[in-house]
């Protein structure tokens, strides 16, 4: 059974159930006379609030800590975590997620009764033993095709929606009345007033601080350090924090295409800083036939594609006594991958369209949701990192919590502050690096085939030694699956077994969108494209139709 919590509201009943085992990393399930409170996941500042607060216990916490600031209590937890509280006394419900929302909560309001559940399948399917019908939510498929992932709080069941990021639901059991509160608004984040120098160092103290309290909380759970590191910047950059704080991770963990730049660049790393290192390499992609194990995992929010690898990776991975993974996610973009001009810019449909032929069907309604943000990045933030990567944290969740220390609310906060020409083309990221890590400097950067040590070196390195390395790849020697970290287009090209079980597929589950004809054609026409992107687009609405429908 998936892990997580479930609660239905209706006919004057409240029902909590918690689908995790006792107090498994930090979830508690506490039951009293005037307040329930139920949290799964991992805490990483637990120890801290515990001990700051004169506290016995983490339970102890969390009722003293709701009786004296009621939902604040949330703001002043850190970490991947979701739960609700069923005040008794206000008589009502609140139903919350973490800051960059990768622990999922889903809910929906039917026929005067609410369901809320931390997975949308079982949400789905606890709706429909009620005798209520579910449709497709067709718009968002659209949304799916364009984009590679549905945006704000979008499901692809009509009717059914995601707790967003930052936000609580608070609930009224007399009314049922659902308000969603935003807890974490980085939207009114000032500009940062100091020095650039001093921005330098400020990056140093809160991500230091962020590293230490993610392996220290491996120490508290009393499992090893295992770090994820690849030929990019933020997954050194992480390791290497790790490592000048005296916290070397017991084992360091790499994916890809077998002598991908990942693969050369993490091995390097490990041996000279002789760190246990296990290569799992992503070679002739049998995985790509597990599409109905990813999507269910990606609840039909984001394209399988986009975790497969991971998946597959997990399931090579032998070595169980951990808890976390230690990543780097979103580090490149909120330094400034998300900052398309040195500016301050109004948002644009530009970096995230992955098939812009589907564009047409949705531009309205994308332009409808471009209108809520005035910076660019903070749309791109919301919905390309958190809506986006969440799916390798969904994947990993199996195993394990996806951790990166980007992902604090304080380094958030610090970055958005930030102002854009600092962080335009990385600039400030580069300042960073140099001044406190310069171990990170004495390694080629995947992205652009030098060592980041300076800024005509990435540019250099992005404009033409990167384009040449491809071109050598796969034009020269013919060998595409040296020019990528998981090249599927190669892997299905060259593997007559994938080729026949996508066919099939296809063919098997086609008409489940027989009262859907103009989308049915779309599908056909678009699985016929030698294209293996779009081969997987169109079988991943079939996928979704098989999953709920």
């Amino acid at each position: 059974m998936s892990k997580g919590f479930s609660a239905f509201i209706g006919n004057q009943q409240v029902q909590i159930n918690a689908f995790f085992e006792g107090k498994k990393y930090d979830s508690v399930f506490l039951e009293t006379d005037s307040v329930d409170i139920l949290l799964e996941g991992i805490v990483l500042n637990k120890k801290d609030l515990v001990q700051k607060n004169s506290a016995p216990d983490f339970e102890d916490f969390l009722l003293k800590s709701y009786e004296k600031n009621n939902w604040r209590v949330i703001q002043q937890l850190e970490g991947e975590f979701r739960g609700c509280i069923w005040d008794k006394n206000e008589n009502k419900i609140l139903i919350f997620t973490n800051p960059t929302s990768t622990q999922r909560v889903f809910y929906s309001k039917m026929n005067d009764q609410i369901f809320i559940d931390s997975d949308l399948v079982r949400l789905a399917d606890t709706i429909k033993s009620k005798g209520i019908s579910i449709h497709p939510d067709i718009s968002s498929f659209y949304e799916l095709l364009t984009i590679g992932n549905l945006l704000e709080n979008k499901t692809p069941i009509q009717n059914i929606y995601k707790v967003e990021d930052s936000h609580f639901l608070e609930i009224d059991l007399n009314t049922l009345f659902v308000k969603e509160i935003e807890y974490f608004n980085i939207s009114e984040i000032p500009y940062y007033n100091k020095s650039k120098e001093k921005a330098v160092d400020d990056l140093h103290e809160v991500f230091t601080e962020a590293v230490k309290m993610e392996y220290e909380k491996d120490i508290e759970l009393g499992t090893s350090h295992l770090a994820l590191l690849s030929g990019g910047l933020d997954s050194r950059m992480a390791m290497f924090y790790a490592i000048k704080n005296n916290l070397k991770p017991d084992l360091a963990v790499c994916f890809s295409q077998s002598g991908y730049l990942d693969e050369k660049i993490s091995r390097k790393i490990a041996s000279d800083y002789n760190i246990n290192y296990k290569f799992i390499p992503l070679d002739k992609g049998s995985f790509l036939k597990k599409i109905d194990e990813l999507t269910r995992l990606s609840e039909g929010t984001s394209l399988y594609t986009g975790g497969i690898h991971v998946s597959y990776a997990l399931d090579q991975l032998q070595f169980d006594n951990f808890s976390i993974f230690h990543g780097g996610q979103i580090g490149d973009g909120i330094l400034g991958g998300f900052n398309l001009e040195p500016n301050k810019k109004t948002p644009s449909l530009k970096r995230i369209i992955v098939n812009e032929n589907f564009l047409p069907k949705i531009q309205s309604e994308l332009d409808n949701v471009l209108k809520k943000y005035e910076k660019e990045e903070i749309f791109l933030l919301k919905n390309l990192a958190y809506n986006r990567t969440v799916l390798g944290a969904q994947v990993m969740h199996q195993k394990g919590y996806l951790i990166s220390p980007f992902m604090t609310k304080d380094f958030i906060k610090l970055s958005i502050s930030f102002p854009e020409d600092w962080k335009y083309k990385q600039k400030l990221y580069l300042e960073w690096l140099s001044k406190h890590c310069k171990d990170a400097e004495k390694y080629i950067w995947e992205k652009t085939l030098t060592k980041p040590g300076a800024q005509w070196k990435m540019r250099l390195g992005e404009k033409f030694l990167k384009n040449g390395y491809l071109f050598f790849y796969k034009k020269i020697l013919k060998s595409p699956e040296k020019a990528s970290m998981y090249p599927y287009q190669y892997y299905y090209d060259s593997s007559p077994e994938i080729q026949q079980y996508y066919q099939e597929y296809f063919d098997e589950n086609i008409d489940r969108l027989e009262n859907y004809k103009e989308l049915r054609d779309e599908m056909t026409e678009l699985f016929s494209s030698k294209v293996f992107y779009h081969k997987s687009q169109a079988i991943n609405i079939l996928s979704i139709f098989k999953l709920y429908f």
